[in-house]
């Protein structure tokens, strides 16, 4: 049935873009995602920037009440500190696994501490009595729980055995020479979460979940310490995840991460987990229109859908408005948001009622949001290839959003400056893998079609691929104009 026509003239906006910016949480995420982190189906979130990552996050913690949950933000966290937690006497890549399992511990006793009230139990007195010890309070924060040089254990907090003997503490500044770090804090970790278990059956607690989020803050590019302490960032939280199962509160520690970061990582249970234990966060024309519906309705009124608010009228080539649209995204939430919002701009620009969206609109709308989208671009690919640019602007020079793998390589190394030590094949690729290009990818039967990286994950990069697509959201920015 078609829906009624409704007036754009008193709607603001569409939302914010950052969904950490955006106030209205109830209808932005209604996904499976939702569940699966609640039902403890999975431990790591993966998504690109934009898809969604943190309004899951602020979905739990401020929104859901169903779990108990805590955000723990990882921006401004102080990494080179933490490279100095190492546990010498563990593999490379396990060097940080003690340390997060302890960090992550710390904040689950801490969240339970918030939730039991005047509880005097031994275990309860026991959290209390270590975090006062060591920190002061009990609601320490993430980036402080490995500052002190020494972890003061005594009879009023925590005694673990380690070999037969009671730990009296435990020095976290350690020489090259030590390797007992992992050992000791492994032992302080267990005490700590036994005590919290306790508590959390006692008190029959819903599910207590915390939530690792803006990783990307403090980790632009992955190299050397940074990818071990991420790495065991990951295996801490799946180590917990497995050792808090069982009858009881349902208990999990959930990373949030970039697909990029994690594409970078290498481990060897880096295909088992993302096969068993993550989300991989993706959006398509149904669950785009579902959220853009979902907040007409709750902004304008019951029942508003996009058929109500966009004139029926195809653009050229036969393609409605919203494919027009979701052409030029990466099928985010971010950017569809982004593009109507440039749109009611424009509309709002005309006298008239109702107030729809019109093809000018569309159309009209189509450059602001292209210098958004070489933004988010910028964001994303800066860290990794300071002179991306310049191999942008060997695509704008050739002209048109298709391209030969010849052209590209004579006008990049045209461009290509001293600094840059990307080569032309290297560029193909890292544009690719960012979604700025896709290539052909021929079919048995004649035909072919375009294998961007944001639609088809698994296509993966040819390095034979001759010829290639600009990604149409660019295509304003770059001044690029269809083939012929």
């Amino acid at each position: 049935m078609k829906a009624t026509t409704c007036s754009l003239r008193a709607l603001s906006s569409f939302g914010d873009v950052a969904a950490e910016d955006d106030s209205v949480l109830d209808y932005f995420l209604k996904t499976d995602a939702v569940s699966d982190i609640a039902e403890n189906r999975v431990f790591l979130v993966l998504g690109r920037k934009g898809s969604g990552k943190t309004a899951i996050v602020r979905h739990f913690s401020e929104g859901a009440k169903s779990t108990v949950s805590r955000a723990l933000s990882l921006r401004g966290y102080p990494w080179n500190l933490h490279a100095q937690r190492i546990d010498r006497g563990a593999s490379e890549i396990e060097a940080y696994v003690s340390s997060w399992r302890y960090l992550l511990a710390s904040q689950l006793a801490a969240l339970v501490l918030t939730k039991i009230g005047d509880d005097a139990s031994g275990e309860a007195r026991s959290i209390r009595e270590f975090f006062r010890d060591n920190y002061g309070e009990s609601g320490i924060a993430l980036s402080q729980l490995l500052q002190p040089k020494r972890l003061r254990l005594s009879r009023f907090s925590f005694e673990p055995m380690l070999f037969g003997n009671k730990l009296i503490g435990v020095n976290l500044e350690r020489g090259a020479g030590d390797l007992g770090l992992g050992m000791e804090l492994n032992a302080l970790t267990n005490s700590l979460l036994s005590a919290t278990r306790t508590l959390c059956t006692r008190a029959a607690l819903p599910p207590l979940l915390l939530h690792i989020d803006e990783l990307d803050q403090g980790l632009a590019s992955i190299d050397g310490a940074r990818a071990r302490m991420l790495i065991g960032l990951i295996l801490a939280a799946r180590t917990l995840r497995q050792e808090l199962q069982g009858p009881g509160t349902k208990v999990n520690t959930v990373v949030y991460l970039r697909s990029d970061l994690w594409n970078d990582l290498e481990f060897s249970d880096k295909n088992k987990i993302s096969q068993t234990s993550a989300l991989h966060l993706a959006w398509d024309s149904k669950s785009l229109r579902h959220l853009v519906d979902a907040r007409l309705d709750a902004k304008l009124g019951s029942g508003v859908n996009w058929d109500a608010i966009a004139s029926p009228e195809l653009m050229r080539g036969s393609q409605t408005k919203w494919n027009h649209i979701l052409s030029r995204t990466f099928l985010r939430p971010r950017d569809v948001i982004k593009f109507l919002n440039a749109m009611l701009e424009r509309a709002k620009l005309r006298d008239e009622e109702p107030l729809i969206f019109s093809n000018e609109d569309t159309v009209a709308s189509r450059e602001t949001y292209s210098r958004y989208l070489k933004d988010e671009l910028d964001d994303e690919i800066l860290p990794h290839w300071p002179e991306w640019e310049e191999a942008l602007q060997a695509c704008s020079a050739i002209a048109t959003i298709t391209f030969e793998r010849d052209n590209f390589v004579l006008e990049y190394e045209k461009r290509r400056s001293s600094a840059n030590q990307v080569t032309a094949e290297e560029a193909l690729e890292q544009l690719y893998r960012f979604s700025v290009i896709g290539y052909e990818r021929r079919s048995g039967y004649g035909g072919s079609s375009w294998a961007f990286q944001f639609t088809d994950p698994e296509a993966g990069w040819d390095r034979s691929a001759t010829r290639f697509k600009v990604h149409l959201g660019l295509k304003e920015y770059a001044r690029l104009r269809e083939d012929g």
